[in-house]
């Protein structure tokens, strides 16, 4: 997970492409963050945490965040539950500025479960099939003929 953590492009339909950047502050990696492309643009994700033997990783958004964030973390994990089934762990949580991020805070939940839903969809594909996802076979088409 750590170590794949700037290869998210290839199976996540939420990004265009990502690469590795910045000098390395966690054991176990060459790298500090990722620099990915989305559909709203370039955004940094800076790991805070990295846990090879314990299957987890905290980063937070350091660039790219909407503008009502105040902070942006995500927790990844996985979890064996027995030899052939494994439980993945998204959890994405964002603290929202002013009166216009308090209003939008529940529509911002559901959004953000959603997209968590997804990337937990396509990540489990992705394992278990060792290729994309179809929807980001799809994007990816649709991406090229633009």
């Amino acid at each position: 997970m750590g170590v794949q953590y700037t290869k998210v492009h290839l199976w996540s339909t939420n990004f265009k492409d990502s690469k590795a950047g910045g000098n390395p502050k966690l054991p176990g990696l060459d790298y500090l963050h990722r620099i990915t492309q989305t559909d709203r643009g370039e955004t940094i994700q800076e790991l805070d945490k990295f846990d090879s033997d314990h299957y987890m990783l905290i980063y937070h958004i350091s660039k790219g965040a909407p503008e009502i964030a105040k902070t942006a973390v995500s927790i990844w994990s996985l979890t064996a539950i027995d030899s052939d089934k494994t439980k993945v762990k998204l959890e994405f949580q964002m603290e929202t500025n002013g009166f216009k991020g308090l209003m939008l805070s529940s529509v911002i939940k559901l959004k953000l479960g959603k997209s968590a839903m997804g990337i937990a969809e396509e990540l489990k594909f992705y394992i278990e099939n060792g290729e994309p996802h179809p929807r980001k076979v799809q994007s990816q088409v649709e991406q090229n003929r633009k």
